[in-house]
């Protein structure tokens, strides 16, 4: 099978390229040619930033494709030159959205038949998905352009772009700092381990029926914010000491200490739950999960142990402020 990684170097697209070389396909990856070392011998590579139709265009010139995985399409705009070049020339196109394009709902779990989030006051990250899916969707009505579409959540495991994920909880528990929760902690969120996620979308090609289709693809369990850093301490041998703040004082402490976007005190949705059905997935896809959560967060922290990331540099003084302010208040 002849297939074409758009972002495949980085995490998710990096494992599914890892996976579909495995698999005996061939394989080329389109970036922007400032990673991937860790790409197997022998993919093949295209250049192109997704910000520059002109370039992503000319980069697709070439062959027809059987299989397309968009992992990096993130706005219409990055979407729509390759939707253009690839007309008639690809078997099935992938997509890679996420959960985030789902409304706030009042039952649990979501499916793929939930409203998706239109109101204003959704995140660009998932006004700009959602307005990427229309676009494919358009496509398929029109023109029966191979579209499928799936939507994971918080996504985990090795090589996490994300380092303020699972990562900063290694580091912080290595060092015993004291973890700043918000609320009571008892919302729930459902992640996905990365190579479930890398499966999920192997297993979509060469499924007619798939065409046309969304797919949510999640963990087997869903987990509360407490149980997920008892989950993680318990792993690591380390009981978590934790500062559960109000939402009021939380939400009040970045304009009071001055915080940038990038110093977050939290790397999660923690004001609404999020748990998914993946029963069509599991059903349509012939899909299954390797990793539950307590399984995968074990992996994840044997490899990030054999990385040697637990002599990473990190910058906490953010917190510690925020710890600081906590305690005076």
């Amino acid at each position: 099978m002849n297939t074409l990684v758009l972002g495949g170097s980085i995490f998710i697209g990096l494992h599914l390229v890892r996976l579909l070389h495995g698999q005996g396909h061939q394989v080329t990856v389109l970036n922007r040619g400032q990673s991937g070392p860790g790409l197997p011998d022998g993919v093949a590579r295209l250049t192109a930033d997704r910000t520059d139709p002109a370039q992503v265009k000319a980069a697709l010139s070439g062959a027809p494709y059987d299989v397309v995985f968009d992992i990096s399409g993130y706005t219409p705009a990055s979407v729509e030159p390759v939707l253009e070049s690839l007309n008639g020339k690809v078997g099935q196109f992938i997509f890679c959205s996420t959960t985030a394009v789902y409304a706030p709902a009042h039952l649990r779990p979501v499916d793929e038949g939930f409203p998706l989030d239109r109101r204003p006051e959704a995140t660009q990250y998932a006004r700009d998905k959602i307005v990427a899916e229309d676009m494919l969707l358009e496509a398929f009505d029109r023109r029966g352009f191979p579209i499928t579409i799936l939507r994971p959540p918080y996504v985990y495991g090795p090589d996490n772009k994300l380092k303020q994920r699972e990562f900063s909880y290694f580091t912080r528990l290595t060092r015993r700092r004291t973890l700043i929760v918000p609320g009571e902690g008892h919302t729930l969120f459902h992640p996905v381990h990365v190579d479930d996620l890398a499966e999920a979308f192997a297993a979509v090609p060469g499924r007619s029926h798939a065409i046309g289709q969304t797919y949510t693809v999640c963990g087997p369990e869903a987990i509360t914010i407490n149980g997920y850093i008892e989950t993680i301490g318990e792993i690591m041998g380390v009981e978590p000491e934790v500062v559960h703040v109000g939402a009021e004082e939380f939400n009040a402490l970045p304009a009071k200490l001055g915080l940038s976007d990038d110093q977050a005190l939290f790397p999660y949705e923690w004001v609404e739950s999020g748990v998914f059905s993946t029963e069509k997935a599991r059903r349509d896809l012939e899909w299954t999960h390797r990793y539950g959560i307590r399984d995968g967060l074990a992996m994840t922290y044997e490899w990030w142990l054999e990385q040697g990331l637990d002599r990473e540099e990190w910058d906490f003084s953010h917190e510690d402020r925020a710890l600081d302010a906590l305690r005076a208040g």
